[in-house]
């Protein structure tokens, strides 16, 4: 086996994907929030959901979303979520990024 075709064997990783509540600022432009997420190492895929209950508990000063997300892992699906969940929280104007962890679901190996 040639060293590019080893290399690629070891460097194997996962799909998985994800639920996730925002919690965010009024005040802020919500589809830049959403960029900015698509944007961290590891997203794969950000979509929206609208979720009645949700837009039922914003307020004047924060407003809630619901995200689906597929995300890669090489390792642990769970420390790479805790990395994306990491670098979300710089994002200016997101005040938390909620993972639903029993909603993690591996959905395809490369």
């Amino acid at each position: 086996m040639g060293y590019l075709e080893q290399l690629l064997t070891e460097a194997s990783f996962e799909t998985y994907f994800v639920q996730i509540i925002l919690k965010m600022k009024n005040e802020t432009n919500f589809t830049e929030i959403y960029n900015q997420i698509r944007g961290i190492k590891n997203v794969i895929v950000v979509k929206v959901i609208d979720n009645d209950q949700l837009q039922a508990a914003s307020s004047d000063l924060y407003n809630y979303s619901l995200l689906e997300m597929k995300y890669i892992s090489q390792g642990n699906s769970i420390e790479t979520i805790k990395g994306i969940k990491s670098e979300a929280l710089k994002i200016p104007g997101l005040v938390k990024f909620e993972v639903r962890t029993k909603t993690i679901l591996k959905i395809r190996n490369y």
